[in-house]
């Protein structure tokens, strides 16, 4: 995926975030604007999808929170699959029994399923910690690397921590009070609150690749404006 479009994603990300005035949490205005940049029906977000700490953290309607459901009574089905294999899985519930013939057949009497795919969220290489499932009425998907980049920047903002500052509270004071005057920052320049700006934060320092640091050091210096159109 080219520099630009991952810029005019995570620009659009941060956008719709900031201009949700819903009330919901977080994980859940996630989920609508992933929704608003590459289409669906619904959403549902869930960490540790095939452990006993499972927990899904936002469905965005009655049929995302059954699918969900779905899939965890029976133990099969693409959003299970996908966290197995880190790939985007796709259910065509209209098909025949396919991978995942419980799932498919309990699917089926479901009104309006028609299309599930589930992408796996890996902030990090080698560390999927959930899942993003979208339902649709159709069986066009969206491109393959803009749907897995944008699953892992919200899994990014999702993690109370990105893991290169996982020894955030041995580093100097300096650098920790920069990291939380450049989320003061944020706040002032889109309205959110502060656990919205350090979301924020660490979905921009995934998506280039980069440390919460040096995301600050950017803002502090006003190089980077997240009321900016492009936020790269």
């Amino acid at each position: 995926m080219a520099d630009l479009n991952r810029a005019a994603m995570l620009g659009r990300l941060t956008r719709l975030i900031a201009d949700d005035s819903s009330g919901k949490p977080l994980e859940g205005r996630l989920c609508q604007a992933y929704l608003a940049i590459l289409g669906g029906g619904g959403a549902a977000i869930t960490l540790s999808y095939n452990t006993v700490d499972r927990i899904t953290l936002c469905t965005t309607d009655d049929l995302a929170a059954r699918l969900e459901d779905l899939q965890e009574v029976v133990g099969e089905g693409p959003g299970t699959a996908a966290y197995q294999t880190e790939r985007i899985t796709v259910a065509d519930l209209s098909a025949g029994d396919g991978p995942w013939p419980l799932f498919t057949q309990a699917a089926r009497s479901i009104p309006t399923a028609e299309t599930l795919y589930a992408v796996p969220m890996r902030p990090w290489p080698d560390s999927v910690i959930g899942v993003l499932s979208i339902h649709q009425s159709t069986p066009e998907l969206p491109d393959p690397e803009h749907a897995q980049f944008l699953a892992n920047a919200i899994g990014a903002a999702l993690v109370k921590i990105a893991p290169d500052e996982s020894d955030l509270d041995g580093r100097p004071w300096a650098a920790r009070s920069e990291i939380h005057q450049a989320a003061g920052m944020v706040v002032a320049q889109l309205g959110v609150d502060p656990d919205d700006a350090f979301a924020l934060l660490r979905a921009h320092a995934f998506a280039h690749n980069t440390t919460l640091a040096a995301v600050a050091q950017e803002i502090i210096s006003r190089r980077l404006h997240f009321s900016d159109d492009d936020t790269s």
